[in-house]
């Protein structure tokens, strides 16, 4: 055990020798600072954030087109904006004592990113019932991600003879 301490100092000695040690350190305290008492909301965008990167990274790989820089710089775009709109709504609670608009402000943001997510699943697995409930709601936002019409989305969600003809059982003789 009191190796593990040494070699934890030591590596956190070093790390704080650096500039970006420094400024590191300083961004998590700030970090801590500021999110400590809402910690499950910021969370909560975080994670949701994500799921939507990774869900829209699946569906772009389905379509064959995928673009991992597009979709960082959205994702980082959208943590930025979240994380800020975040900041401040948690100081308006810290003044008023409360957690009351940080919760308001953050279930707004979580529907737009389940909304999102709902329409990349739509776009990798059209067949799944629970998200077939959607599909109708969603026509717009899969329109969107696939650069089709809202008419068009049906056709081209519709599985295709190769995959019906794969997803049949096969039996042997």
């Amino acid at each position: 055990m009191t190796q593990i301490i040494i070699k934890t100092l030591t590596k956190l000695g070093a790390i704080l020798q650096t500039v970006q040690g420094w400024v590191i350190a300083l961004g998590l305290f700030l970090a801590e600072y500021f999110f400590a008492d809402h910690a499950i909301v910021v969370k909560a965008v975080l994670i949701a954030t994500l799921l939507d990167a990774v869900w829209g990274i699946s569906a772009s790989i389905k379509q064959g087109k995928f673009t991992l820089s597009e979709l960082m710089r959205q994702t980082v775009a959208k943590i930025a904006i979240y994380g800020s709109a975040l900041a401040v709504f948690i100081q308006i609670d810290k003044v008023a004592s409360t957690e009351l608009c940080t919760t308001v402000v953050s279930i707004p943001i979580l529907v737009c990113e389940v909304w999102s997510m709902a329409g990349s699943m739509l776009i990798v697995k059209p067949d799944m019932p629970f998200l077939r409930l959607f599909r109708t709601v969603l026509k717009g936002e899969i329109a969107n991600k696939l650069g089709v019409t809202p008419e068009e989305v049906e056709e081209v969600l519709a599985p295709k003879s190769n995959d019906a003809a794969q997803s049949k059982p096969r039996t042997t003789i």
